[in-house]
């Protein structure tokens, strides 16, 4: 097999070098790429997930990372797709900058077919760099309805596809830290989920890991708004509302209510340098959970100690915020393909083969829902899953991409508050801990994001529109 290290359109050989996320790390999917480059049958395929393509990160006797390539669920099953196909894969990774991908759709460069789409992009962006996979009716036909809505369409065409589903935002936890605390599962009302916090932190633990480091972690706060206002749109629901980041909105409830959790010492007290030391407190049960989408499950269970098990680590709905207990169902795993690329049907033929392969869907922690397959609900939302059958926890279907949407995220834009979450980090940022009974700072960061959202909305003449 061969390793390379892609940069401005150059190859280079090279070892293998897990340099994390923001590498960019490209290798070849099989042994046969003298064969498949002559045939012209190679895609390259950029993704964000590199764990799904390195192996996850873990920790050997000494406490060094290494990475597992036994857990590298996409490559070893592409390796699969290039012996049925004879179609070679080679996948470059890349992190959180995302010009990195754009500059490349933006010149049509034949180099990129196909993305995972780890980044938000508007409907003319789709419209301009895109090429259409399916007919929206064909996809309703596969996918269904409800799950095709929420895909970007143009003109009657799909321009990203979501191959599979999964739960949104959830807790991720470890059992042993709640049990300690004298509860056996998550509690159901907000009020005894805080004293569950309140008796983490006291045993000397961290309740809620953040990683408040970088901003991206705040970008979950517009997910929690839709449990916090009971509808799945209470984000983009923010052009109804007159002033929506006061607590008197969900939005601003949401943004108040972390901020109090911070206020109480319920997220981490020192900085974490990487999300991956975040992810160890959890499996290491220095802490007693996270609170993101189901993406980190499994991350969190391949870091569990050796001789741990790691049935430990649970995840489970949020408790109900005064609306109902809700766990939101996301549209996973969605890729792209560049309107540039000369292997679009090679590119169609990869993505089919992916959506119907329920076992690696699940192990990644997805469900498929492809109609052709039987799908495969993975190990880590057995407790979820009974709690959906009960009732005691209603499914949240992710809303569609809307004009409101769109709306909604220019005037923040405007704002200089949707850039790097601000809308979220800044009034969090503004409560200093030393002094956590001063809300001076704060209230005065939602007075003047208030202020400039209603400016910025007046002037483009924007509101809601059921």
């Amino acid at each position: 097999m061969v390793y390379s290290n892609r940069r401005n359109g150059r190859l280079a050989v090279a070892g293998l070098v897990a340099i994390g996320l923001l590498a960019l790390i490209a290798f070849t999917a099989c042994n046969k790429s003298q064969s498949s480059a002559a045939d012209g049958k190679k895609l390259v395929v950029y993704t964000h997930q590199t764990h799904l393509i390195l192996g996850d990160e873990k920790k050997d006797a000494s406490g060094n990372t290494y990475r597992d390539p036994s857990t590298a669920w996409q490559k070893i099953l592409t390796e699969r797709f290039t012996e049925e196909t004879g179609i070679e894969v080679e996948f470059v990774g890349y992190g959180s900058d995302s010009n990195v991908i754009k500059q490349l759709l933006q010149v049509r460069d034949p180099g990129l077919d196909l993305f995972s789409v780890g980044f938000t992009m508007t409907n003319a962006e789709y419209d301009r760099y895109m090429a259409p996979i399916m007919t929206v009716a064909e996809a309703e036909a596969i996918y269904g309805k409800d799950f095709v809505a929420a895909m970007p369409q143009v003109n009657g065409t799909l321009r990203q596809l979501n191959i599979a589903k999964e739960y949104g935002e959830g807790l991720t936890y470890n059992e042993d830290v709640i049990k300690a605390a004298g509860y056996d599962a998550i509690p159901g009302t907000i009020g005894e989920f805080e004293k569950m916090l309140q008796k983490i932190k006291d045993s000397g633990k961290t309740p809620i890991s953040l990683h408040r480091v970088e901003n991206w972690p705040m970008f979950v706060l517009s997910n929690v708004a839709s449990y916090v206002g009971g509808r799945a749109d209470s984000f983009v629901k923010m052009l109804d509302d007159p002033e929506p980041f006061s607590p008197e909105y969900p939005v601003g409830k949401t943004i108040k209510m972390y901020t109090e959790w911070k206020s109480k010492g319920f997220f981490e007290q020192e900085v974490y340098p990487d999300f991956g030391i975040a992810m160890d407190s959890v499996a290491q049960g220095k802490a007693g959970m996270l609170f993101f989408g189901t993406w980190v499950i499994q991350q969190v269970i391949s870091r569990v100690p050796q001789g741990a098990s790691p049935d430990v680590i649970k995840f489970d709905a949020p408790p109900d915020f005064g609306n109902g207990r809700y766990i939101l169902v996301n549209n996973a795993q969605p890729y792209a393909i560049n309107a540039g690329t000369k292997h679009l049907e090679e590119a169609k033929q990869y993505l089919d083969f992916l959506a119907r392969s329920p076992e690696y869907l699940a192990q990644i922690g997805c469900i498929a829902t492809h109609k052709d397959v039987k799908p495969i609900a993975p190990a880590q939302f057995a407790l979820i899953q009974e709690r959906v059958e009960r009732g005691e926890v209603q499914q949240m279907i992710i809303p569609p991409l809307t004009q409101n949407s769109i709306d909604n995220d220019e005037i923040l834009k405007d704002a200089n508050l949707l850039a790097d979450h601000k809308w979220a980090g800044l009034p969090f940022d503004a409560l200093d801990i030393t002094r956590p009974n001063d809300w001076n700072a704060y209230n005065a960061q939602i007075k003047r994001q208030n202020d400039l959202y209603n400016q910025f909305r007046k002037e483009r003449g924007a509101s809601y529109k059921n």
